[in-house]
């Protein structure tokens, strides 16, 4: 079990995180979601919203990952050679014909969550890997307190032993997270040169 102490250097706190109502449209979450990306510098910030609700209550949360899916976009993330452009393109395009609200496509706080009295960092990299997700809530008597990033748990778990398990695994999840990186950034790019035609127009 993970003490407290230990836990608070591995949690994101919830007031270091940018909240999105969950009725706001995805494409003002991909801009707010640009800014949490490059708080202190480029890729440091949470790459990661949390939804409210009219009542200022967390309900959700929301990453670009759930962004891409929600348009059929997926294939960006698996295949780096794939035309970025287009795909950056097609997405705000998406974003702008299906109207797509923060509430269809944020993943709800009571689906995964973590009990910040009783964690386990070995727990919690199984229920990463399984579930092939990058951020859980931490609860405190059903109160959100902040967030675990999965990085900051395999970041961990290496400093605590040479001999990782499932270290091709952990290669794997660094390979992606770079192609990942990539695709927010040609996203992101995409969206100022639209607002730009736009305006010009």
């Amino acid at each position: 079990m993970t003490l407290p102490y230990q836990l608070n250097d591995l949690m994101i706190p919830i007031n270091d995180l940018l909240t999105i109502n969950e009725y706001d449209s995805v494409r003002k979450a991909l801009k707010l979601m640009r800014e949490s990306f490059h708080q202190e510098s480029a890729w440091q910030g949470p790459h990661v919203l949390v939804a409210i609700d009219n009542h200022q209550k967390p309900v959700g949360l929301l990453t670009l990952k759930t962004l891409l899916r929600s348009t059929t976009v997926k294939k960006s993330l698996q295949d780096p050679d794939f035309k970025s452009a287009y795909v950056s393109w097609y997405y705000i395009k998406k974003c702008h014909e299906k109207g797509i609200s923060v509430r269809e496509v944020m993943r709800p706080i009571s689906v995964f969550s973590f009990n910040y009295h009783n964690f386990d960092i070995n727990t919690a990299a199984e229920i990463f890997i399984r579930n092939g997700i990058n951020y859980i809530p931490v609860l405190d008597n059903d109160v959100l307190v902040g967030i675990v990033d999965k990085s900051k748990i395999f970041y961990k778990l290496h400093s605590l032993s040479n001999s990782l398990p499932k270290c091709n695994t952990s290669f794997s999840l660094t390979r992606n997270f770079k192609n990942f990186k990539c695709s927010m950034s040609i996203l992101f790019s995409s969206i100022l040169q639209y607002d730009s035609k736009k305006a010009s127009r």
